[in-house]
């Protein structure tokens, strides 16, 4: 089941350095708004909740959706590997601010 990215609510985290949201669900991808960029995140084969590759879709071992307001280089076979250290944080790349929530919330501070 995929659901519409407008309509969600978001936790704001930084991935390879970059401001992104981030959802358990999955968004379809025609209601990403221009512009943004959607991810799927697939955890590690034990299921402990470890971020470990980001494609453009994930079928198995699905995590999560990210949405970025650039694109993540990817390497030619589409999918990164995670390092977790230095590509993932659970904070917001500028801790300064009411992290985002929404689509809507994050065009306008990271895509004004």
């Amino acid at each position: 089941m995929t659901f519409n990215a407008m309509n969600e609510h978001y936790e704001e985290i930084t991935v390879c350095g970059k401001p992104a949201l981030f959802t358990s669900i999955r968004i379809k991808r025609d209601t990403v708004p221009d512009g943004l960029y959607a991810y799927d995140v697939r955890h590690d084969d034990e299921c402990r909740g470890i971020p470990c590759e980001i494609a453009p879709f994930i079928m198995v071992n699905h995590w999560e959706t990210i949405i970025l307001a650039e694109p993540l280089e990817l390497p030619d076979d589409g999918r990164r590997y995670i390092d977790e250290e230095p590509d993932w944080n659970y904070s917001p790349l500028d801790a300064d601010h009411i992290p985002c929530k929404t689509i809507q919330d994050f065009q306008n501070r990271y895509c004004a």
